[in-house]
Formats: C-alpha cells, sequence, structure tokens
C-alpha cells in the first residue's frame, strides 16, 4: 500500500469524524464541555375547580412548536383522572375525564423549554375558511370602513396585517377603532377584532396565543397576536415590536378563535400559569431536545442504551486514547513497557484503587509474586502450571492486603480486588523471564517504563473532559483512528535513541 493511500485513507477518517462531531455541536447542540450549562424555563398551568360528584371532562390546550423553542419534556398531574392527547385543527389538546368527581379538583401541567437552533417549524396548513365577523350594526359599519382605507394603502396581506394592528394599537380614542374595541384593550381583543377585520377583506388570519417567557413569574398571563396567510406562509405579526415574527420568547400555545380550557362537569374554573428560569446541564437538555424532535436519532445512539451499559462505554471510549499514548511513547519517544497494552490495563485498575495506592499496591503484589516466581523456578516446572501457581498466590496475596488494609482503616486496600488478576500474573511471568534473560537492569528499566506508561494513561483516561467529550461524541474515534493509522507507518528515529546518534555524529 503506497503513502498515498494510507494519507487518502487517514484524511478521509478524519473527515466523517470531525465533520460528525461539528453536526452534533452545532445542529444537534451537544455540549462541549462536561459541566456546561443552558438557560431553561419550567412553565406550569394549575387548573381548579369544583366538580358535584358527576362526570367530568377537561381539555387542556397544549404548547406548539415554536421557531427558536423546543419543548424537551411534558408532564401531568392529575389523580385519579384518565388522559389522552390529541390533535384538531392544528391545535394539540390533553383530554382528561373522570367517572365522577366531588370537591375541589386540580389538575396540574408543566413544560419544559429551552432555547434551540434545531426546533421543528410549524407545518404550513392552507386556510380552510376565513374567520365570520361577529360585528353587527354601527360596529360593522366601522369595521368595513377600516378594512376599505387600509386596503387602499396595502401592498399584500402583510402590509395589511400590519396596518391594521398598528390602527388598532394606536387609534387616538373616540374614532372608529374605539367603537370596535370598547373598554376591552386587551391584546386578545385586539388580535381578535384584527382577525375579523381582514375577514372583512377576504384575507386569511387567525389568533395566536402564547405565554411570555419571564425569569420568574406567578399569575402570568398569556399574550395574543395574529397571523395572516401570505405568499404559501402563515405571517406573525408582533404587537411589541411591529415586526413580521412570533413575539420573542414567547412559546406558541394554540391557534384559533378557541378558548384554552373547556370544563363540562366544573364550576368555579381557574386557571394559574407560573414561569421559573433554571439553568440544567446541556447534556440532559440536549437529549431531551433530540427525543423531543427525532425519537429515532436518540435509540440508534449510545443514549439510547441502558444506564448500565452506557457507563461502560464511558470506560471503552477513553481506552483508544491509552492506547495512542502508549503506541506514541513506543514508537516516537522509545520507552520500553512490558507488553504492548499491559500497561494501559494497569491503568484501568488504578480508576478504583487511585494512583497512589494504586502504585503502593501494585508494587506489593509484583514485589512478593516476583519472589514466589523465583522460588517456583527452582521446582523447575512447566510453564503452565507455574502461571497457575503464580495466579493463585496473586490472589492470596490479593486477598491477604485487603484483609490488613480493612483492619488498619485504609479502604482503599479493599479495592486491590479491582486488579485484573490476570494482568498481574503476565506482569510478574514477563519480568522474570526479561530478569533471566537480559539481566535485573533491564527487567527494572522495563517494569518502570510500564508503570510510568500507565501513570500517565491513567491520567489522559480520567481527565473529566476527554471522558465527556469522547462518550458525548463518539465518532471522534475515527481521528484516533487516523492518528494510529499514520503512526503506524512511523520509520523514525526514537527519541531516546537520539544521544546516540548525537555521538556518531561528533556533537
Amino acid at each position: 500500500m503506497n503513502k498515498r493511500h494510507l494519507y487518502f485513507l487517514a484524511g478521509f477518517l478524519c473527515v466523517i469524524g470531525v465533520g460528525i462531531t461539528l453536526i452534533r455541536v452545532f445542529i444537534l447542540e451537544f455540549p462541549l464541555l462536561p459541566q456546561q450549562t443552558v438557560e431553561t424555563w419550567r412553565v406550569e398551568a394549575r387548573v381548579q375547580f369544583e366538580a358535584a360528584n358527576k362526570p367530568v371532562r377537561v381539555e387542556m390546550k397544549l404548547p406548539l412548536d415554536t421557531p427558536g423553542m423546543t419543548a424537551i419534556s411534558e408532564s401531568f398531574v392529575a389523580a385519579g383522572y384518565g388522559r389522552n392527547t390529541r390533535q384538531r385543527e392544528g391545535n394539540r389538546f390533553a383530554v382528561f375525564t373522570k367517572r365522577k368527581a366531588e370537591g375541589r379538583q386540580v389538575l396540574l401541567f408543566q413544560t419544559v423549554i429551552r432555547r434551540t437552533r434545531s426546533a421543528a417549524s410549524p407545518v404550513v396548513e392552507e386556510p380552510t375558511r376565513l374567520e365570520r365577523a361577529t360585528f353587527t350594526g354601527a360596529r360593522l359599519d366601522a369595521a368595513r370602513a377600516l378594512a376599505d382605507e387600509i386596503d387602499g394603502a396595502s401592498a399584500d396581506n402583510r402590509s395589511f396585517q400590519n396596518l391594521v394592528s398598528r390602527r388598532l394599537a394606536d387609534d387616538p380614542a373616540g374614532g372608529g377603532v374605539a367603537l370596535l374595541l370598547g373598554d376591552d384593550r386587551s391584546s386578545r381583543n385586539v388580535a381578535r377584532t384584527a382577525v375579523q377585520i381582514m375577514a372583512l377583506a377576504n384575507i386569511p388570519a387567525r389568533e395566536v396565543h402564547g405565554f411570555k417567557l419571564t425569569p420568574d413569574r406567578r399569575g402570568g398571563q398569556l399574550t395574543h397576536w395574529t397571523e395572516v396567510f401570505d405568499q404559501g406562509a402563515w405571517v406573525p405579526f408582533d404587537p411589541e415590536t411591529g415586526s413580521n415574527r412570533t413575539p420573542v420568547d414567547t412559546v406558541t400555545w394554540w391557534r384559533g378563535p378557541s378558548r384554552f380550557l373547556s370544563v363540562q362537569g366544573g364550576v368555579g374554573v381557574s386557571v394559574d400559569f407560573a414561569v421559573r428560569r433554571t439553568f440544567e446541564f446541556a447534556l440532559r437538555s440536549a437529549i431531551g431536545q433530540q427525543k423531543a424532535l427525532n425519537k429515532q436519532l436518540i435509540d440508534f445512539s449510545v443514549f439510547g442504551l441502558p444506564l448500565q451499559t452506557q457507563e461502560i462505554y464511558r470506560i471503552l471510549f477513553v481506552l483508544p486514547f491509552g492506547i495512542l499514548l502508549i503506541a506514541l511513547l513506543r514508537n516516537v519517544v522509545g520507552i520500553k513497557t512490558i507488553g504492548t497494552f499491559m500497561p494501559v490495563l494497569i491503568a484501568l485498575g488504578f480508576r478504583d484503587t487511585g494512583l497512589v495506592w494504586g502504585i503502593i499496591l501494585f508494587g506489593i503484589v509484583v514485589v512478593c509474586g516476583l519472589a514466589v516466581r523465583a522460588y517456583m523456578e527452582q521446582l523447575k516446572l512447566l510453564m503452565v502450571p507455574r502461571l497457575a501457581t503464580v495466579a493463585t498466590v496473586v490472589i492470596i496475596l490479593m486477598a491477604a492486603l485487603s484483609i490488613i488494609s480493612f483492619n488498619l482503616g485504609v479502604e482503599r486496600g479493599l479495592s486491590i480486588g479491582l486488579f485484573p488478576i490476570v494482568i498481574l500474573t503476565m506482569a510478574i511471568e514477563r519480568i522474570s523471564t526479561i530478569w533471566e534473560e537480559r539481566g535485573g537492569k533491564e527487567a527494572l528499566h522495563q517494569a518502570g517504563g510500564s508503570l510510568f506508561v500507565a501513570i500517565l494513561a491513567f491520567i489522559l483516561m480520567n481527565w473529566t473532559f476527554l471522558q465527556h467529550f469522547i462518550f458525548v461524541f463518539p465518532e471522534f474515534l475515527l481521528v484516533v483512528l487516523a492518528a494510529l493509522v499514520m503512526l503506524g507507518r512511523y520509520s523514525g528515529y526514537r527519541l531516546t535513541e537520539l544521544p546516540r546518534f548525537t555521538v556518531l555524529a561528533g556533537k
């Protein structure tokens, strides 16, 4: 395989790994930092009414998709009630039913909202009918006169909507608008009146109702605005800013002239809204967002696995970085180790014992095991029985250290049982073999190199940022794979060999 092919493969792996990572960061909004938080709002709607020991049916509108906003969770509290969620005329609503209810009844709905760049846009629905104007008498004449006046000054449906909304908001007292609105200048009455005036001009329009997201507020009120159908899309009008967009920091709740709540079988109905701003971990929020937008995307990822399995992969995903570190230190630096991957396996044992206690316990077991291994050599045992004997002795040593440390009040000693027994056995066997073949200096050199590399691998693999990053963006392992592929063709000098060649060069 020529180098061009190798470079192409490594480059291809890097492009795929980095590309998917960037998509998850900037489009799916997964966080780069482990403790990163995002601003969220918990919106609560509390419904209360009195029931008189008869069947109850409650219909409550539910929030809709809003550009720039996503509901990452929804929850209901309705003790003893059956509940189902339905859709009708482009709106979502929950239906609560109960065969018999008596006394004060409380229904609670809560949703968590966050800003997002990837929120699903509402489905564009063609208008099926115009809203029917309910004006009569002098009010009908005033509405028609206003519609005719604005029609001559507007260029399209959008500009007609803007002019109607501005006239309703800014017309001085005593004018035609005063007759249309009367004493009710609420945002809902203004929106309803604007829609009916546009209906007189044969312009499709509708009311939109939402909730303003504020830092913390109880007793909040719904806000209302209008949308007009223009050039194949529903165009909103923000009455506060006078711009064609959904009001800032406002969640769209429902559309049309219907009410937020319908209660059958209850009296004294009251609705209280509350909002509270919170800061949640960005990872949890991003997962909730993707479940809300595209559940399959989460199901076919690590986050769709059981939690215990996810914890296993949190460890497995950092192993390639430890392996890459070993490859660099062996092939580029020239540090000798016992075996190829033994240092990274020793580093895994350090995860539970801690670094300092892991080194101490590892040293004690290896030294004692070497003494036993030297004695076994005198017995001239075959290799397999000898390894089995050393493994048994290692287990006995580990149990003894755990018992002694527990009685001394050193709880860290109990975690020595998590050291890989086979790895310790092979380490003892390998060190002993090197000692016999190449001498004690070389054995200590490789044992020390292995311990040094294991310490570096432990520090790298326990780096909180790396653990978070590679678990959230596992596709970045393709970049690690590309680095290993490139490293596999490295044939240059090792750093530890440079002093020898410096002498040969006469420097």
